[in-house]
């Protein structure tokens, strides 16, 4: 099972939506993964704050099924 650090889930979820994308194609470049630079729209970013919102609930799959849309 993933653990994830509550503390810079919170960081992360508290960014502006650009800055947050940013990390997030970040982040993917990292595991391999190739995100568009354009931040998604913000309903989009809010329903991954809202899977990150607790860390030891984490659905990992429903955050991948968002990210999957923009995945090149």
């Amino acid at each position: 099972m993933m653990k994830f650090d509550k503390d810079k889930l919170k960081e992360l979820i508290e960014l502006p939506d650009d800055e947050l994308w940013r990390t997030v194609v970040k982040i993917g470049r990292t595991h391999g993964f190739s995100l568009p630079e354009k931040t998604p729209p913000h309903d989009e970013l809010e329903r991954l704050r809202k899977i990150a919102k607790d860390g030891s609930k984490m659905n990992v799959t429903a955050a991948m099924r968002i990210l999957g849309k923009y995945v090149k």
